[in-house]
């Protein structure tokens, strides 16, 4: 699929860039043709204009020759005829061409059955242009020698520099094709990676249902008290599928509709953080772990009350599941000219290579240590589509002796500005 849109896209590409120098190349090839024919009727007009004082129209027929003593130099080498009204040649005279009377007869001929008073003459090489003077009539020739030639080159050139420019826009087609198939090349590798993660995640509950359920069919003659354990892993099961679900969802409805920023009213971010932590402390007791906060007062930001609890309840069980036994989490809210929260825990730092991918959906830095302790590599990745949807950023720091610390800023509400 990724091969045939990027062949779109150099077709596409190529289409219109190519057209446009098409047409490009084709409008001066046209103007020059015409500003060549214009050099043409320009000597045509010249030849007219000198011969109609230099011929008399009154003199003797033509003896053969021409009348080299009025000869004048153009350009393009032309010549003009006084004919009489039977097609009779009176006389000539020759501008850098070199004819003879059968040449200036056959012309004269092939202009009279031609029937118009100016055009071309392809079979003879001559563009022609009649004026009438009384009862005598005066054609103008002119060799077409050298406007054939000089269109001749110019489509030649043309086509060479088309020809070249066409191969610049494959080359330059397929380096863009290939920078803009990149994101969405990405987007299709993480969304192959997100329904398998996905699946595997949902493979293992289901497994464990479907055992369960096997187990309680084999023992039908029992009572549901004697069975309880295996309807409460059921049970415990089914929880876990749906809250896997309901992640997938979250995920899955902010994509398809956008991480748009909230509408809501101001909320007080402090009192929100305040109750987070409070609401953690058995979990960290439990876990042997010290957890203090410094939630500074008057923190408002305009947001979705339920998400950014969410956020905050992700940092601190994310901070109290990765801290040390006897460790420290610390809650820290700031209001500076953003609302800064950092929720920071000691003990073992995450691994330099592991940082990049660390908000990356379904993945895990320790993936047995996330699944013994009931994860699925979701949480991150909720966090920062929460920081994304309220106009904010999250960043990580984790080194070897300052443990590790996730820090959300949130713009401010105007009324907490």
């Amino acid at each position: 699929m990724l091969k045939r849109l990027r062949l779109k896209i150099i077709l596409v590409l190529m289409l219109l860039m190519s057209g446009v120098l098409l047409a490009v190349l084709a409008a001066q090839t046209v103007s020059s043709v015409r500003q060549y024919q214009a050099g043409t009727d320009q000597v045509l007009h010249a030849a007219l204009q000198r011969s109609r004082t230099a011929l008399d129209p009154w003199g003797a027929a033509w003896d053969g020759s021409l009348d080299r003593d009025r000869e004048l130099y153009t350009a393009i080498p032309a010549f003009c005829a006084l004919v009489d009204g039977e097609g009779q040649v009176l006389l000539a005279l020759s501008y850098n061409a070199a004819v003879d009377q059968a040449d200036v007869e056959q012309a004269v001929a092939a202009a009279r059955a031609a029937g118009a008073p100016f055009g071309r003459l392809p079979g003879l090489g001559l563009r022609y242009r009649v004026e009438r003077t009384g009862l005598f009539t005066q054609i103008a020739f002119a060799d077409l020698t050298w406007e054939q030639t000089a269109v001749r080159q110019q489509v030649l050139a043309a086509g060479l520099i088309f020809a070249v420019a066409a191969a610049g826009f494959f080359a330059v087609s397929w380096f863009l094709s290939r920078w803009l198939v990149r994101p969405v090349e990405e987007s299709w590798r993480r969304q192959q990676q997100f329904v398998a993660d996905a699946s595997h995640e949902l493979k293992t509950p289901l497994t464990v249902l479907l055992a369960d359920a096997d187990i309680l069919l084999a023992h039908q003659e029992e009572t549901v008290g004697s069975q309880r354990k295996w309807v409460e892993y059921i049970q415990e099961e089914g929880l876990r599928m749906k809250g896997l679900v309901q992640d997938l969802l979250f995920l899955a409805r902010g994509d398809a509709e956008g991480w748009s920023p909230p509408r809501h009213e101001a909320l007080s971010l402090s009192d929100l953080c305040q109750g987070c932590a409070l609401s953690f402390e058995p979990v960290a007791f439990e876990r042997g772990v010290t957890l203090n906060s410094s939630v500074a007062s008057g923190v408002t930001v305009a947001g979705r009350e339920d998400e950014l609890r969410r956020l905050c309840a992700i940092l601190l069980d994310n901070a109290c599941k990765y801290c040390d036994s006897g460790g420290t989490v610390t809650l820290t809210l700031e209001k500076e000219e953003r609302a800064v929260l950092t929720v920071h825990n000691t003990g073992q730092p995450i691994p330099v290579q592991a940082q990049p991918h660390l908000f990356e959906r379904f993945y895990r830095a320790d993936a047995a240590r996330s699944r013994s302790q009931g994860g699925y590599g979701l949480g991150l990745a909720i966090a920062a589509a929460i920081t994304q949807g309220h106009r904010g950023k999250i960043d990580l720091r984790s080194a070897p002796g300052e443990g590790t610390a996730f820090i959300v800023t949130l713009p401010l509400s105007k009324r907490g500005a």
